[in-house]
């Protein structure tokens, strides 16, 4: 996952600007970080600025289907997103789907615990009718650090209120220098939050 570790290079070169300033007397010239940063917030179409189109093809229309891939906006960095008016509600949510794509299948289960605790951990219930419903697909997965890549995972989720058909589509990944472990676990978190910002 090569846009994650430069997201986290630059970081580790943007932090010390921010943070820093007052214990070095070396002056630096914050405006490439800055000008970095707003790269880094830029919102394109997923179809022309993903590298996954082009680099992993396999990963795409497996899961989300071409209206939906032409809907989503970010970056690579942060990932794609499209919502269609999803507002979270009440305190309890389903995991109706959760499929993985990748060669062996063998994440779903592990994706599935660490979705859980991050779900209950925040106080939430599953509950197998709860008109909140999340699916994922894990669509991508690096095991082991490399010199480009750190142990990361790519997915495709879902969250939607049934009762109003609304819902909020994401396509991201997550890495960690700590391994793949961390990765589902960071992944999840990242999800559950999605989730908790669009609490109405």
């Amino acid at each position: 996952m090569p846009t994650i570790k430069t997201f986290l290079a630059i970081l580790s070169l943007v932090l010390p600007v921010a943070v820093g300033g007052a214990e070095t007397s070396t002056k630096m010239d914050p405006r490439p970080y800055l000008s970095e940063l707003s790269r880094l917030g830029a919102r394109k179409p997923f179809l022309t600025d993903s590298p996954d189109v082009y680099l992993e093809p396999a990963s795409l229309n497996r899961f989300f289907t071409e209206p939906i891939y032409r809907k989503l906006q970010g970056n690579a960095y942060f990932g794609y997103c499209y919502d269609d008016g999803f507002v979270f509600t009440g305190r309890e949510v389903q995991i109706q789907v959760l499929k993985d794509i990748t060669s062996g299948a063998r994440y779903s289960a592990a994706y599935r615990v660490a979705l859980e605790k991050a779900l209950t951990a925040t106080g939430l219930q599953i509950k197998a009718a709860a008109p909140v419903q999340i699916g994922v697909c894990i669509v991508g997965v690096e095991e082991r650090e490399t010199a480009t890549t750190l142990p990361g995972i790519m997915v495709e989720a879902y969250l939607r209120y049934a009762p109003q058909k609304k819902s909020f589509f994401i396509r991201f990944g997550a890495g960690s220098p700590r391994g793949l472990p961390s990765s589902l676990r960071l992944s999840a978190e990242l999800l559950v939050s999605e989730l908790h910002s669009r609490t109405r």
